[in-house]
């Protein structure tokens, strides 16, 4: 017969430290949906200003920067829920969406600027 020993409980966080969290996640999750925003209307401009021949490859890459934009808010406004849900530190995951779309930017630039130069 084997025993088991209990779990140890779990700590609890302060209240303060709770409020904290949910209220810093939420104004960079909101500040993630406005650059969501950002990026989506850069993706665009860039689409509509590129001079190239190929219309397909364009708004392919047009297409990639807004889903992994919206996707990338999307899917990190949602583990923040989760994780607030489970009471557990939450305010790192739009943290997380913020570079998700920073490099999204930049590699929608990168991507355009290459085509660009070899149009």
């Amino acid at each position: 017969m084997t025993t088991s020993t209990p779990a140890a409980p779990a700590r609890r966080r302060s209240p303060a430290l709770v409020a904290l969290d949910l209220t810093a996640g939420i104004i960079i999750a909101l500040f993630g949906m406005v650059f969501t925003f950002g990026v989506i209307v850069t993706a665009l401009s860039i689409a509509e200003n590129l001079m190239v021949t190929d219309e397909s490859l364009k708004s392919t890459i047009t297409t990639i920067m807004i889903a992994v934009a919206v996707f990338g808010w999307a899917i990190t406004s949602g583990m923040f829920i989760v994780r607030a849900i489970q009471r557990r530190y939450a305010f790192y995951w739009p943290i997380i969406g913020i570079i998700i779309l920073t490099l999204s930017v930049y590699a929608g630039i990168f991507a355009t600027s290459t085509i660009a130069v070899n149009a």
